[in-house]
């Protein structure tokens, strides 16, 4: 699909994106960082564009996406390349645009995944030194910037230590090489002359831990998080920690290898928020709203049900009632590893909330018979719950930016 637009912020700062000083890096052919910033950079440009962003916003995100994002995600990709661990196809990208019902402004989103990929460190294939780089550009820019609980948590989740055969078995093990992604919120507004628009995540892989000391993904994480530093001043996060691992233990011992991610934010540990991505093989509604709901674990969400009914029906084309139920729950193990289509449900865990609060993650290609039914079905839920604010749709604006 063609795109419509082109922001012209994008075409500002691409001016000067031939061989500037600030992408370039050893080892990393000439047009590895053009490509990027040609191919991602123009996609999220446009939806910053098409979000309503202000040009300063835009410019100063790009700028950071251009300068160091860019020349970490290595060479132009080819038929050999190793796949990222993000995208089903094997992209090192996922970028979405935000919608809440308390608003109608929208925000963009995005994860990267710049593991030396693009060529392979073949002495260390679970180094995470780019996205080390990466997270170190954003200290000094990003206001109430903390990385505590990132580094007890890299020093859990991440194997990169680990002689080098070591660490190829386990990429062997896993199936694949990816320790750690970032993600970007990118804010509407910055606070600073020098400061950078986002709120940056990290996201760590529970497989590598898992299969390296002989556990559970989900016992994997469960201990990640018991270690960290001061956790037991937060006893609401533990206590939610427990809630999930208590509906775990009364399903079979491989839902527990369904735990795709740990994330943390990089702030405080007070204002921090855990969460925990799960995958879940099954496609029965009522079956996806018991886990959502961890077994009616969880108060207040009833009001929600209908509503995520309508969602995954209306996304489908209506498809998912009449063809969902029929997918074997029979290895959570491989729903972990994302080239699998499944439903996704994320649980936050904070200092102030008791109780998880859940998040979910539906698939509609895995019924819709299009791309055009998911996005006409999707404004028609926005219509029905007063999300659309009556201008242009999403299918609109979908089809002009990417």
């Amino acid at each position: 699909m063609a795109v419509a637009i082109e922001s012209p912020i994008f075409q500002a700062i691409g001016q000067d994106m031939a061989r500037p000083k600030e992408v370039e890096k050893p080892g990393i052919a000439a047009d590895g960082p053009l490509y990027w910033w040609n191919t991602s950079g123009c996609d999220l440009a446009n939806m910053l564009h098409e979000a309503g962003y202000s040009e300063e916003v835009q410019r100063r995100f790009l700028s950071y996406y251009r300068d160091t994002i860019c020349p970490r995600l290595g060479e132009r990709p080819n038929d050999s390349s190793i796949k990222s661990g993000v995208g089903r196809d094997g992209n090192p990208f996922e970028y979405s645009f935000e919608l809440k019902g308390s608003t109608k402004s929208q925000a963009v989103r995005f994860v990267v995944d710049v593991s030396e990929l693009r060529p392979v460190n073949r002495s260390s294939p679970l180094s995470v030194a780019h996205s080390e780089q990466a997270i170190d550009s954003l200290s000094p820019r990003t206001p109430g910037f903390d990385d505590t609980w990132y580094r007890a948590l890299s020093r859990w989740f991440v194997q990169s230590d680990l002689p080098e055969q070591e660490q190829e078995a386990l990429v062997a093990k896993v199936g694949y090489q990816t320790s750690v992604i970032l993600g970007f919120d990118v804010h509407k507004t910055v606070s600073s002359p020098y400061s950078l628009p986002v709120l940056g995540k990290v996201y760590f892989s529970p497989c590598f831990v898992a299969a390296a000391k002989g556990i559970s993904r989900w016992q994997a994480a469960r201990l990640g998080v018991r270690q960290l530093p001061g956790i037991t001043s937060y006893p609401k996060i533990l206590q939610s920690l427990e809630i999930i691992d208590d509906y775990l233990s009364t399903k079979p011992q491989d839902w527990e290898e369904g735990l795709r991610y740990v994330a943390t934010d990089f702030v405080a540990s007070e204002k921090a928020r855990l969460k925990v991505y799960m995958r879940y093989a099954g496609d029965s509604f009522d079956d996806i709203w018991d886990y959502y709901s961890l077994g009616g674990r969880i108060p207040g969400l009833e009001d929600d049900k209908e509503k995520f009914r309508d969602l995954m029906e209306l996304t489908s084309g209506g498809e998912h009632k009449t063809r969902s139920g029929k997918r074997e729950i029979s290895d959570q193990r491989s729903v972990a590893k994302v080239a699998k289509k499944a439903t996704a449900i994320y649980f936050s865990l904070s200092a102030g909330n008791a109780y998880p609060a859940p998040k979910i993650c539906i698939y509609p290609a895995n019924y819709a018979k299009n791309d055009e039914v998911i996005a006409r079905g999707l404004d028609e839920w926005l219509r029905k719950y007063g999300w659309s604010d009556g201008g242009k749709t999403m299918e609109e604006q979908v089809k002009r930016v990417l």
